[in-house]
């Protein structure tokens, strides 16, 4: 399973292309989350359950929800960030995610996905939206924090209520890339 993070952690390294360096080393050590499946689902109506699934893992997190809400926060999922985020520093955030009961080129939104505070007032730190199709994406939110958070007090937030749909979530990568995107670590 190591191996298996490592790998999806290098294909987002990839895909980050220029935003980090060869000096960077070990993406991973950039990691502020505890990188994997890990994610809480609320809101009525929703069902959810962990299925097998052909992404990084092997396994996925299944989210049914059967209309779409009247506030598109009132079904979502999250997952926590358990290490401190520091105002300006560039955030990256990577999830793998499909709706594989869509037609081919249609797409479904989720209309935020960033990090937040994780108690009221909720207030976002790094915010951005997605359109899932119905094959596997490894979709990415990036954005410079707006302001400070502790270790433990920040979240990964996505607020999927904007329709009906079908969605599985693979594993979830959130990376602190420093002040003006450089690493942490290089």
């Amino acid at each position: 399973m190591k191996g298996l993070v490592y790998l999806a952690l290098g294909v987002t390294a990839c895909l980050l292309g220029d935003r980090v360096s060869a000096q960077t080393g070990d993406i991973l050590q950039n990691a502020i989350n505890t990188p994997g499946v890990s994610y809480s689902v609320y809101g009525a109506g929703q069902t959810n359950k962990a299925v097998k699934a052909d992404v990084v893992g092997g396994h996925a997190l299944q989210i049914t929800i059967p209309a779409a809400t009247p506030n598109v926060w009132d079904v979502g999922a999250s997952s926590p960030i358990t290490k401190p985020i520091a105002k300006g520093d560039k955030i990256v955030i990577a999830f793998w995610v499909r709706a594989p009961k869509l037609k081919a080129d249609a797409t479904t939104p989720i209309s935020f996905a960033g990090v937040a505070l994780a108690a009221a007032p909720y207030t976002p730190l790094v915010s951005g939206s997605a359109n899932v199709g119905r094959d596997w994406k490894l979709e990415q939110i990036a954005g410079i924090a707006a302001a400070d958070a502790a270790g433990g007090t920040a979240m990964v937030s996505m607020h999927l209520g904007a329709a009906k749909a079908v969605l599985e979530f693979g594993p979830i990568f959130v990376i602190d890339l420093g002040k003006a995107g450089r690493s942490k670590s290089g």
